[in-house]
């Protein structure tokens, strides 16, 4: 650090820390802009997603396809996020993370431009699964926030990406209700394609440059580190439980079209306002969390959280013939899973330590392959039984109790695991 001339030195030296104060500023404010707008980014893939929702019937009749394509699109959208993770991975850490993010986003640009001009079911579907493929690229900034910053700040920050996961369901079918109401269904992926330009031109601007980790790649050291993660139990039962637990919010937004549009023969101003109550719940826990103090225990989050979760999951089972009971439940059961979740992803990717983007590269992987598994369960029980609101709610039953029970030994194992460290620090 250069020092400024000046007859006291002590003046020399609050100089030299305005300087330094003025440098972290200014890369904390950097660091600001690339969250923002990777947070654009992540957003507007899940929009595009819940955007077109409100339009699948539509894009069906308008292909002669059946209605079970419309879930079918939510689960490729899925698969195509679930396809290429393991192999960015490493090479995140050889070629940096900034270009592959930049190249993901770009991706995602240019699929959603391509979907619009789909002549047919099996051209929508495919680049349907193209698009989703830009999700791959979203795991590398968690990487980043989870290498930047300690555990609660970074559980605030995970809980603020994971809400758009909500907040997407929330605005989306608004916004695409809007304009399907006054345009074409195509022009939901012309805004979708506005949204990824701005995100890439910000990133672009914004995102840190990361040195390479690796110089070449090790493909032995990489085979070894992955065996590693999917063979460390409390990884895999965390991901096993975080997926299990997303899938009756997934699923509802999947097939809730069919169940309030054409079931119901509901409104689309009832369809929104739906999905405004029930997704609304995670959405106000994700608040909540972040005026917890930094030293909360995260075990707390757990327990309170898969208590308040199966209360709501539950209590929607038992209301299931009355529309506004059901849907008052379904907000309950989103607060508790709002308030475990991030807490959940966080205690499981801290379980390894491998290479932050590796884990999380494997993270990315289990999640989009379990919520995809599970709605194609999903679809093959409600041809079986009926697309219906009752159906669906009855399915969630044992969907609830298993993730109680697996939330219960994951905040189980985790106590223990602190006790025991509590009490080597005292020997």
């Amino acid at each position: 650090m250069s020092t400024v001339p000046c007859p006291d030195g002590r003046h020399a030296l609050t100089a030299a820390t305005h300087v330094t104060e003025r440098a972290m500023f200014i890369k904390s404010k950097q660091l600001l802009w690339f969250f923002a707008f990777f947070l654009v980014f992540e957003l507007n893939i899940y929009l595009s997603n819940d955007m077109i929702m409100p339009a699948m019937l539509g894009i069906v009749d308008e292909f002669q396809a059946q209605k079970n394509c419309i879930p079918l699109s939510l689960s490729l959208y899925l698969l195509g996020g679930s396809s290429l993770q393991i192999f960015l991975g490493p090479w995140a850490d050889i070629i940096g993370k900034r270009k592959l993010v930049l190249t993901g986003n770009t991706l995602f640009l240019l699929a959603t431009l391509a979907v619009p001009f789909a002549t047919s079911i099996e051209q929508f579907l495919a680049l349907r699964f193209i698009q989703g493929m830009g999700c791959c690229f979203i795991f590398i900034g968690y990487a980043m926030i989870h290498e930047l910053f300690d555990d609660m700040a970074a559980v605030k920050l995970s809980s603020i990406l994971s809400s758009t996961t909500i907040l997407a369901p929330l605005a989306g079918p608004i916004l695409g209700s809007a304009i399907i109401s006054q345009l074409d269904w195509r022009y939901v992926f012309f805004l979708s394609a506005l949204l990824a330009l701005l995100s890439l031109l910000g990133l672009f601007k914004s995102m840190p440059r990361t040195a390479p980790t690796r110089p070449q790649l090790d493909v032995r050291a990489v085979v070894r580190s992955y065996v590693a993660i999917f063979s460390n139990a409390r990884f895999m039962f965390g991901m096993f439980t975080a997926g299990l637990a997303t899938v009756p919010l997934t699923a509802w937004i999947g097939f809730s079209p069919i169940f309030v549009l054409q079931e119901m023969g509901a409104s689309y101003a009832t369809y929104i306002a739906l999905q405004c109550v029930i997704l609304s719940g995670f959405v106000l826990s994700s608040i909540a969390i972040q005026r917890l103090r930094q030293d909360f225990p995260l075990v707390h989050l757990l327990r309170l959280g898969g208590l308040i979760a199966a209360a709501g999951m539950l209590g929607a089972g038992a209301g299931r013939h009355h529309v506004a009971v059901f849907a008052a439940c379904m907000f309950v059961y989103s607060i508790g899973f709002g308030l475990f979740n991030g807490a959940l992803i966080r205690s499981a990717i801290t379980a390894s330590k491998e290479a932050m983007t590796l884990t999380t590269a494997a993270m990315s992987l289990l999640y989009c392959i379990y919520l995809s598994a599970w709605l194609q369960l999903y679809n093959l029980l409600c041809q079986r039984f009926g697309y219906t609101l009752e159906t669906y709610a009855l399915l969630n039953i044992p969907v609830i109790v298993a993730i109680s029970a697996c939330l219960l030994l994951f905040a189980r194992a985790m106590a223990a695991r602190r006790s025991g460290t509590v009490q080597l620090a005292r020997h």
